[in-house]
């Protein structure tokens, strides 16, 4: 007989085979035939990409640089930090740039598959890194950022799954974006201009606008992209270079920032005339393009001081646009006694209108500062300069109307002509108005009964004229009576009332 070892895997089992022209019995017990079936070999592990550690991290040697990538096998360090971005990640590869000189760097990553990522960039001083930027994948799976990178500093760019996602392979373009456009800049046209930047390859605006020493100017910076953050920088005359994240050596200090849109004036000082820069960059947290539209415009009576004069019951029109230098309108109110006031605006529904109310130092005192549409504001005021102001927000247009109306404050005072009298006994009710004003005024009497108490007996309307006005009362009965005036105002006076004064008839 001959004898057999099959071996499966691990296990091996003996066999006595019997040879031909024998009749050897086989010994051992019988084997199952579902012993012979195969046994699945173990799936071997996937090896860890070669830059799954930032010591190990992928050399980019020059730019511009295309990379393929992965972050199946990858795994995440101890102590490694999190992503800038916020949401927990794993999976992390990590590459490092040197960068030549001082200048941009931009980074597009594309993920495969179902792959949901964060790519960071780091600043590595030493054995610190600084987060210098960071952006999520979006829908699509695309990220973009861009960097100001110092001269030799040293950047590690890291790219890693969110904790929720697939691992799959992605693709890395790493390359100098078009360079930022510098001083002086186009030449501003009157009408203004439309543009368009974006954080990766229109990094910047640059125009230019000669203004004259003393002579105030309205900025306009319209954002006309949803949800986008345009903002200017304006720069003097002469400026060599604009300053940014990181200021150069030699760049120029802004004179006024315009943040995420709006206005500002300003006005040239003496010997300042000359051709000023203004420098328009977009949020770079913003994926996309961010489209704007600039405006200059001498500032006349109607935006800066001293206004324009709005008397009592005046109305003002006019019209706003965000689109234009025409962004607001100033109004002087002069108050000459301790008044109400009301502002009352009328415009569009569309309109995004501001209307507020300052003091002669330029403080707020109250302010609708996010209607939109007619908005009416109402202020007790002591004499003196007050200033109404309409604006607009957020690039919107439409014409208006602004009506003021000032009513003196006033105190209403009442009197019997005498304090006792006798059934039947003539007198009168006498009522005074300070200041001085005319207009109706209502008088209510009132008798007292010992059971029920003090009950309605007639109401009178007189006229106050130069302040003063007299209702004649003739007492029918003995008793307790008393009155109560009420001034209903004028155009010009605020209503007022006073309390009750009483009389004794016997």
């Amino acid at each position: 007989m001959r004898v057999v070892a099959i071996a499966f895997g691990m296990v091996a089992t003996i066999a006595i085979v019997p040879v031909a022209g024998t009749s050897a019995a086989i010994a051992g017990p019988e084997i199952p035939s579902s012993a012979l079936a195969a046994t699945p070999a173990p799936v071997p592990a996937v090896p860890a990409p070669a830059n799954d550690e930032r010591a190990n991290a992928q050399v980019i040697h020059s730019l511009p640089a295309s990379i393929n990538g992965t972050t199946v096998g990858a795994t995440t360090e101890a102590g490694e930090r999190e992503s800038a971005c916020n949401p927990p990640t794993t999976a992390s590869v990590w590459y490092s740039l040197r960068a030549s000189s001082a200048q941009r760097i931009a980074l597009d990553l594309a993920a495969g598959g179902e792959l949901d990522a964060t790519i960071d960039v780091y600043h590595a001083v030493r054995s610190q890194l600084d987060s210098v930027g960071c952006q999520q994948t979006e829908g699509h799976g695309k990220a973009s950022l861009s960097f100001k990178a110092s001269k030799n500093g040293l950047y590690l760019i890291r790219v890693a799954a969110l904790a929720s996602s697939q691992l799959a392979s992605f693709s890395l373009e790493v390359f100098l974006p078009t360079p930022a456009i510098g001083p002086p800049g186009a030449s501003l046209p009157s009408g203004g201009v439309s543009g368009r930047v974006d954080r990766i390859q229109n990094i910047n605006a640059a125009y230019s606008y000669t203004m004259h020493a003393g002579v105030s100017y309205l900025i306009s910076l319209a954002n006309e992209t949803a949800h986008a953050c345009v903002s200017g920088a304006l720069y003097a005359p002469g400026t060599s270079s604009f300053g940014g994240e990181e200021e150069e050596s030699g760049s120029g200090s802004a004179l006024l920032q315009i943040n995420c849109g709006g206005y500002k004036l300003f006005t040239p000082g003496p010997g300042q005339g000359g051709r000023y820069s203004l420098d328009i960059t977009p949020r770079h947290s913003f994926r996309g393009i961010q489209r704007f539209h600039l405006q200059i415009a001498p500032a006349g009576p109607a935006e800066t001081a001293p206004g324009l004069a709005l008397g009592n019951y005046a109305r003002a029109r006019g019209y706003l646009s965000g689109r234009s230098a025409r962004v607001l309108r100033l109004y002087r109110m002069e108050v000459t006694s301790h008044s109400n006031l009301t502002l009352k605006l009328t415009a569009p529904n569309s309109a995004e209108f501001k209307l507020q109310l300052r003091n002669r130092s330029g403080d707020v005192i109250e302010c609708d500062c996010e209607g939109s549409g007619s908005q009416t504001l109402t202020h007790q005021l002591q004499p003196g300069t007050y200033y109404a102001v309409v604006s607009v927000r957020n690039g919107t247009a439409g014409n208006f109307t602004l009506v003021r109306e000032s009513r003196t404050i006033t105190s209403t005072s009442l009197s019997f002509s005498s304090s006792k009298a006798a059934p039947g006994e003539g007198l009168g009710i006498d009522v005074k108005v300070s200041p001085a004003a005319s207009g109706p005024v209502v008088v209510e009497i009132e008798r007292f009964d010992p059971v029920f108490g003090w009950q309605f007996y007639r109401q009178s309307t007189a006229y106050v004229s130069e302040g003063a006005a007299s209702i004649p009362f003739t007492p029918p009965a003995v008793g307790q009576w008393r009155a109560k005036a009420t001034y209903e105002g004028s155009r010009t006076s605020s209503p007022s009332a006073v309390g009750f004064s009483y009389l004794l008839v016997s």
